[in-house]
């Protein structure tokens, strides 16, 4: 090994300095003092013989080594201090706002196609006078069907056409078992009417009646399930609305008034309205409604499957056993209800083709609404 002398070891602390003061980061300033004072550094290699050299002369090359590194570590600490400075102005200076540059744009979201839809729909039916309501998705099986006064045979109810979470609860496949709850709802508290249980018999609700509910007149929005395969106008899941009036002298005159008068209010006045004799367990008389093809103006095309006319919904006056579920007097009082897919009524709007591309969410799509 070299013995190193006071010399040698000024010469390296000057070559140290200088390296130092031209670092230009942080890591570049950790590699200078690994390279000088690590295990294996210069000035360390340099020191480690001062132990063999005479007494005099490891006296001044002790002290110069000690002086060489402090002067090594000053060096190192202001050095480091002006590079985190430097950096600390750095990001400083990349956060300031440049007020001569342009704004940047904001992209404003809007409503989908399938919401601003339904708010319109209901918008119309407030301004009738009607009450929003909503109910649960997963639905008892009672209300789903037997409150609905649905048989035990029904094909409906089969498992292939939907979905059931147990043998008592399902996803709802329509709306309509809003309208027992709204009848019930509209029972005095102290009506034993309010605490029935859903499952309970539907004449039991009549029979434990012991107030007189006002009138019924609501309208219910909500998504529904079906198992049912994908075509250009039905989807297995889809937003439904519901309407339900209940009062005394309700006739099929004031059904088709009432359901007439929306259409024409939402899709144009001189929209045509055809209805057609139907069968629906909750309703007795039933009929469903068409409205004439956008697309072809009635003269058969694809979409309206040649027919010329779009199926909307169903309706019908509510079956006696239906008002007896919500705690009616079918001899004193009677209703009607239609109900109807939101989704026709946009792809009718906006001349939309196939009902998939409403649940796409394709942006250049969307962009249009």
């Amino acid at each position: 090994m070299t013995q190193a002398s006071a010399e040698e070891i000024e010469r390296l602390a000057e070559e140290a300095e200088a390296a130092i003061a031209g670092a230009t980061s942080l890591s570049e300033l950790d590699g200078l003092r690994v390279a000088y004072r690590g295990r294996k550094g210069k000035l360390t290699a340099a020191l480690k013989g001062i132990g063999e050299l005479p007494l005099e002369e490891r006296r001044a090359v002790g002290r110069a080594g000690n002086e060489a590194t402090q002067r090594l570590l000053s060096a190192l600490d202001r050095r480091g201090q002006e590079l985190e400075a430097e950096a600390a102005a750095g990001r400083a200076a990349a956060d300031q706002i440049d007020v001569t540059l342009p704004g940047r744009g904001v992209e404003v979201g809007h409503r989908h196609p399938l919401m601003t839809t339904l708010e319109r729909v209901l918008e119309i039916f407030v301004g009738m006078g009607y009450s929003v309501v909503q109910g649960p998705e997963v639905e008892w099986y009672a209300l789903n069907w037997t409150a609905l006064n649905y048989p035990p045979d029904h094909p409906a109810m089969d498992e292939q056409d939907s979905f059931y979470v147990t043998d008592e609860v399902m996803l709802r496949t329509h709306t309509s078992p809003v309208q027992v709850r709204a009848m019930r709802a509209m029972h005095d508290g102290s009506c034993p009417v309010r605490r029935l249980d859903w499952r309970c018999p539907p004449q039991e609700a009549l029979a434990s009646c012991r107030c007189t509910p006002p009138p019924t007149r609501v309208v219910v929005p909500g998504r529904t399930y079906r198992r049912e395969s994908v075509t250009l106008t039905h989807h297995d899941i889809f937003y439904q609305v519901e309407c339900l009036l209940v009062d005394e002298g309700i006739t099929f005159a004031d059904l088709k008034g009432v359901l007439a008068a929306f259409l024409r209010a939402y899709l144009g006045p001189t929209t045509r309205v055809r209805f057609r004799p139907d069968f629906f367990p909750f309703t007795e008389p039933s009929a469903d409604f068409s409205v004439n093809c956008e697309f072809c103006d009635a003269r058969g095309c694809r979409f309206c499957k040649e027919s010329g006319w779009v199926e909307i919904g169903g309706s019908g006056l509510v079956h006696p056993n239906v008002l007896i579920a919500g705690g009616y007097d079918p001899d004193r009082v009677s209703g009607f209800a239609f109900g109807f897919g939101v989704e026709r009524l946009a792809q009718r709007r906006y001349r939309i083709p196939h009902i998939r591309t409403l649940y796409e969410n394709d942006m250049r799509f969307l962009r249009q609404f």
